[in-house]
């Protein structure tokens, strides 16, 4: 089944594919978003904590700011296909399926944005939901009083280890450098806070447990040697990868797989753009991806012609 050709068809519904749509609609082009998931918002359903460094959002956490700019959304009539998967893309003829469903514009807009980052051990499929954890700022209250670990070294790999601390969590952080990329302030507390212990230059190897997590194996590197902690959660925090699989091998992407883009979001291919975190390693924000969406929009209008 084909759909009718629009003038955008956007890839992902946060904060990149709606701004992009809002000022798309401003120029009088028409737009489909395809949203993987049923509820609009990407990320923004990912931040727990109050959001501080966004107009409108300070303090609301992402689902509420979320909620809030899903109404803009609603108001807007922006035209949002939910519960809509892609499964292919040709950047050529920007051309997508999605289920049974294909759908063509004439300019694409990738904003597919980043996914989780997982280990990739031993254990830990097995064990996700039954210790292994995404987020202390869920499951943190389910261990308190516990050993827990901590795998990362970013801010939000110190703030859930300052997080489990508070619970009576005893706390150990495993990082595989010595150079950690947190704030300076989380990073500062959780090295004077005697319930959390620090170890960098380290990686895990295997999470064990039969029914639940129970332990975690590591091995410190330049050693070789490969030692063991009890803990009875893991919460995995290292990192994002760019949703891109899709469009590899179609449009340029760098070593890491983020997409290329010049000034204003255009890829290698004519007519196909992309904008937010799927192209921003350095900047992932709520700002860059909002700045970024409004940027993009732009330039497919100018390449459609619509500028004047």
């Amino acid at each position: 089944m084909s759909a009718d050709t629009t003038d955008a068809l956007i890839l992902g519904g946060g904060m990149t594919g709606l701004t992009a749509a809002l000022w798309l609609r401003g120029f009088g082009l028409t737009h489909l978003i395809l949203e993987e998931f049923q509820l609009p918002g990407g990320q923004l359903h990912e931040i727990h904590a109050p959001i501080d460094d966004y107009p409108l959002a300070l303090g609301r956490d992402g689902p509420r700011f979320a909620s809030l700019v899903l109404e803009e959304a609603g108001r807007a009539e922006l035209s949002i296909l939910v519960g809509s998967p892609v499964v292919r893309v040709s950047a050529r003829t920007k051309t997508v399926r999605s289920g049974k469903e294909r759908f063509r514009g004439r300019t694409l807009l990738l904003a597919t944005g980043l996914r989780r980052r997982w280990l990739e051990i031993p254990g830990e499929r097995k064990l996700m939901g039954r210790g292994v954890s995404r987020s202390a700022n869920l499951d943190r209250e389910r261990y308190a009083g516990k050993p827990v670990m901590v795998i990362g070294g970013g801010t939000a790999a110190v703030e859930d280890a300052l997080l489990c601390a508070e619970v009576g969590c005893d706390v150990t952080l495993l990082h595989r450098t010595a150079k950690f990329r947190a704030r300076s302030d989380y990073l500062a507390r959780a090295r004077k806070d005697p319930r959390i212990k620090i170890i960098p230059n380290a990686q895990a190897r295997q999470i064990l447990g039969d029914e639940a997590v129970e332990e975690v194996q590591y091995r410190v590197r330049g050693s070789g040697m490969t030692r063991a902690v009890r803990a009875s959660a893991v919460f995995v925090r290292i990192g994002w990868e760019p949703r891109t699989e899709l469009v590899r091998g179609q449009v340029g992407l760098d070593r890491a797989g983020y997409v290329r883009v010049r000034a204003g979001g255009a890829t290698t291919v004519a007519g196909v753009f992309a904008a937010g975190d799927v192209c921003s390693p350095r900047w992932p924000s709520i700002a860059n991806a909002a700045g970024q969406g409004a940027a993009s929009a732009r330039e497919m209008a100018g390449f459609l012609g619509r500028l004047g």
